[in-house]
């Protein structure tokens, strides 16, 4: 794990503002002085994501999420700690010096940005080949033909990859690239029988692939030829950058628009994504040649309530579009299709009819079970029950994804109406292709949150000890000074208290709390983030001074049954009996003591 010295961390979180941070992934409200969402990290229709700007930290209430800016960005982004901070302090301006390393983490993240420095660079020349280099004028005339300007190519630096290996391998010794990290980040291929090394991409246009925050991690190189045997469309491989089921294209430029129009546009090819961009329609991206994933789902849903899917219209864009149904509907999306003319793809439908022409098609997109009954239904012959009742049977696959009953309902007695059938038949149905998949509704034990358990362990006492000494920086430093640690180390469920009370750090800085967090394992930093985002506990300094009485109080009367029950053992020595009778004696006036002084205090 790296070193990083605690000022530095601090900065960094104090230069962050977290409800920018997490607004640029999640749709964010006020809530009087915190904001609310829909939490980022599981599938919910109510919010009970917050974000604390007082404390720069954030908490789930439904699955126990939580933590600082740097925790966000690491289970956001799936990033490490180090490349957390690295991001967060790029964007304040702040210079990481770093100190001691993980062996293994520095050689992961030293490939990784040596692998991010190479995609940026070979973009950057492919792109230039093909504003300038004579090879390339084939690129130039193909992008011509499909109406894409160099101002386009310009905004999404389109780029050409040459015919034959000599010009990568000139670039390569050039900027002194090495071959092995080339075949790492999958610019270069191997050949099994040569035994050599050859550019995975060979005149092709170069579509560059980026992540969420704009950094190339792959590309998708179309190929020229029309007559070409080769596969049209051919992507990176995947890398320790590049997950094609984690991606979207385009998302990094469309992510805001999504947000803001609460609705996404979804294309199958790179082209008719940036012409739909271009067009102005820039909540629109595109999958990587691969099916819809829950993590493309969840991408969404944290943007978007609904989806539009523009694809081809003949049967390959059905199956496309039924494909996408069924992986975005159980996350709670409204997937609707714009039904294009035969023929049509997004862009040429753009060039023939205008941009308000594809902004009414958007509009008047029908919900996916419309669309379907459209699609299929036109094409078969419905005038038999049996034809319509199998017809029914295949609809009911994609009914039971919808995620709550009321949708369900709806959907059915929808297509009970379309096909004549009564809607107690469509219902059975559905129940039937639900428990063929084993998708019947049950109730199932929710998956345990981090640090659920640890927090559901601790002393009620301790635990508001705890919540007083968190919101109240001068009860922690009296509790530091003067506090009995013994507490801690005789009491069972004292573990969240123990933390904040026998570490350093500053509890008037809050950036120094999260910084403290980082410190503590997964369930120690979840549990102690739900403590901060709960309500202020009540009371001050006396409140958490009567909590400390009542937990040394409980100590003692621990320690006495702990030495009853020895003074019971058999064949105890004399002398031991005796020494431990002593010590219950010593113990009960302690106690008594004790129980008087808090009694007083109470009368007071």
């Amino acid at each position: 794990m790296p070193r990083i010295p605690e000022e530095t961390l601090q900065q960094v979180l104090a230069a962050t503002d977290i409800v920018d941070l997490v607004g640029r992934s999640v749709k964010l409200r006020r809530a009087g002085t915190n904001w609310v969402g829909l939490c980022p990290f599981h599938n919910e229709k109510s919010p009970s994501f917050n974000v604390r700007p007082s404390t720069n930290s954030y908490h789930c209430f439904g699955c126990g999420a939580g933590g600082n800016a740097f925790r966000f960005i690491m289970e956001h982004d799936g990033l490490t700690f180090m490349e957390a901070v690295k991001r967060l302090a790029e964007g304040a301006g702040i210079r990481i010096e770093e100190e001691v390393w993980d062996e293994n983490a520095e050689a992961i993240a030293k490939q990784r940005s040596a692998m991010i420095r190479v995609h940026k660079d070979i973009s950057a020349w492919y792109h230039q080949l093909l504003m300038k280099h004579p090879m390339a004028d084939a690129a130039r005339q193909y992008l011509k033909s499909r109406g894409i300007t160099a101002e386009v190519a310009k905004n999404w630096q389109l780029g050409y990859a040459p015919p034959n290996t000599q010009p990568l391998r000139e670039w390569a010794i050039k900027n002194k690239i090495g071959s092995a990290l080339l075949i790492e980040a999958g610019i270069l291929a191997t050949s099994e029988e040569r035994g050599d090394s050859y550019p995975r991409f060979r005149h092709r246009l170069m579509f560059p692939i980026r992540n969420d925050n704009g950094e190339v991690i792959a590309f998708s190189g179309r190929v020229l030829e029309a007559d070409a045997k080769a596969a049209k469309y051919l992507n990176s491989p995947e890398t320790l950058l590049f997950n094609k089921s984690k991606v979207l294209f385009g998302f990094d430029k469309s992510k805001r628009s999504i947000s803001k129009s609460g609705q996404a546009i979804v294309c199958e090819g790179q082209i008719d994504t940036l012409m739909v961009f271009e067009a102005g329609f820039q909540n629109v991206v595109a999958g990587q040649g691969t099916a819809f994933t829950e993590f493309h789902a969840k991408a969404l849903k944290r943007q978007a309530d609904e989806v539009v899917l523009c694809y081809d219209s003949d049967n390959a864009g059905y199956k496309a579009a039924e494909r996408a149904f069924q992986a975005l509907a159980p996350f709670g999306l409204i997937v609707k299709v714009a039904m294009l003319p035969k023929g049509e793809d997004p862009d040429s439908y753009i060039r023939k009819n205008g941009i308000e022409a594809f902004g009414e098609l958007i509009k008047e997109a029908k919900d996916f079970v419309d669309y379907q009954l459209a699609s299929v239904g036109s094409r078969r012959d419905l005038t038999e029950m049996r034809e319509r009742i199998k017809f029914a049977e295949e609809m009911a696959e994609n009914v039971k994804l919808f995620d709550t009953p009321m949708a369900k309902e709806t959907t059915i007695q929808r297509v009970a109406r379309s096909l004549g059938i009564s809607e107690e038949i469509m219902r059975k149905l559905v129940t039937k292709a639900e428990k063929n998949t084993g998708r019947a509704k049950k109730k199932e034990a929710p998956n345990e949150r981090p640090g659920e358990k640890l927090l559901a362990a601790q002393d009620p006492t301790a635990l508001l000890l705890c919540r007083i000494a968190i919101a109240e920086p001068e009860v922690l430093l009296w509790l530091r000074e003067h506090g009995d640690q013994n507490i801690l180390h005789d009491l069972s469920g004292t573990d969240l208290l123990a933390r904040i009370w026998l570490d350093d750090y500053d509890p008037s800085n809050a950036d120094a709390f999260n910084s403290f967090l980082l410190t503590l394992d997964r369930d120690e930093e979840a549990a102690l983030t739900q403590v901060l985002h709960m309500p202020p506990a009540p009371g001050k300094l006396s409140d958490a001074q009567h909590a400390l009485q009542i937990l040394s109080i409980t100590r003692l009367q621990q320690q006495k049954l702990r030495l009853q029950t020895q003074l019971k053992q058999p064949n105890l020595d004399p002398q031991e009996a005796s020494d431990i009778q002593r010590e219950i004696m010593d113990l009960h006036k302690e106690l008594t003591e004790a129980q008087r002084s808090v009694a007083e205090a109470s009368k007071g």
